[in-house]
């Protein structure tokens, strides 16, 4: 992956994930355009699950343009990035050709709902419509859709929880934890929803309830490795070093790993504290092996030749 930094002053991570209409990833190579009012700012390459990462500056507004082979190219309306806010989220939905849709989701890959197997081709159709339309940009008219989807088949969970994350880049915190909520009550094995309201409980700083959400999730989709990568950033936060430690080797050893390589850091600097130096350096040097352009990938080569003279980072 390309690296991206569009200045030196940047202070927050935006994060955008491409998906197909039908919540899959897209397996071929994909370009990532992040733009801002005067053009073009750099380019990303990603493939499938993983994340394109830019480094932005907060208070100002962004569009992403997306394009890759067998795909329709989507350049989506702008977006602000909020002046506090640390780190971002965008998700780009894109129509890949029919042969990128075929066979099995591989593990990991974001769920669709069970219950959803069972909503009429109407609320299907206004699903769609909303997806369609998120795609583009335009949150109130994907927000119109989803909400009909809800009101024509009430256990449509994908619906609610669309509706959640367009709560959330509308800042209206209380309405996104209340829709994603209402996606778990449609269907308890809806994986997605609870990890997104266990971000939110970490963001609150409610580790309790972050860490609950989270073991529900992934009880359900064992494989999901942005809800292990969270819980171990969870335990990490909350001083549970020996839990989250195990929770980063466990984000190591599932698919898709890479794009949460950010583990590995705190991990390293755990294990720097507790005075296992080896064991730090070895944490370091995955990071920046699965990692090497990362905006971070700098103090943490710092960090590295500090272990490694034998000096604190």
């Amino acid at each position: 992956m390309l690296a991206a930094q569009t200045d030196s002053g940047t202070n927050c991570d935006l994060l955008v994930t491409v998906r197909t209409n039908e919540e899959r990833s897209v397996e071929s190579q994909i370009q990532v355009d992040l733009l801002g009012p005067q053009g073009r700012l750099a380019t990303l390459h990603i493939v499938g699950a993983e994340p394109a990462r830019f480094r932005v500056i907060n208070g100002r507004t962004y569009r992403l343009t997306v394009s890759g082979l067998g795909m329709e190219t989507v350049t989506t309306s702008y977006f602000e990035i909020n002046s506090l806010e640390l780190m971002h989220t965008e998700t780009v939905h894109v129509k890949p050709q029919e042969q990128t849709l075929a066979g099995e989701l591989p593990p990991g890959s974001p769920t669709i709902s069970v219950t959803e197997m069972s909503a009429s081709k109407k609320a299907s159709a206004e699903m769609k419509k909303g997806l369609d339309a998120y795609a583009k940009g335009d949150m109130e008219k994907a927000a119109e859709h989803f909400g009909k989807a809800v009101a024509e088949y009430s256990r449509y969970a994908r619906a609610y929880d669309m509706l959640g994350v367009i709560a959330i880049k509308g800042a209206d915190r209380s309405k996104a934890r209340e829709l994603f909520s209402k996606a778990i009550q449609a269907d308890d094995s809806f994986s997605p929803a609870y990890v997104d309201l266990a971000r939110m409980d970490l963001q609150d700083q409610d580790y309790a309830g972050s860490e609950s959400l989270l073991a529900k999730a992934i009880a359900v989709s064992p494989f999901m490795p942005d809800a292990v990568a969270l819980l171990a950033s969870t335990e990490f936060a909350n001083k549970e070093y020996d839990k989250a430690l195990a929770d980063v080797q466990r984000t190591h050893g599932l698919r898709n790993h890479e794009q949460f390589a950010e583990v590995h850091i705190m991990a390293g600097k755990v294990l720097s504290m507790r005075n296992h130096p080896e064991a730090a350096i070895a944490q370091f040097q995955l990071f920046l092996t699965e990692k090497p352009d990362s905006p971070e990938a700098e103090g943490v080569r710092k960090a590295l030749a500090a272990l490694m003279a034998g000096q604190r980072p």
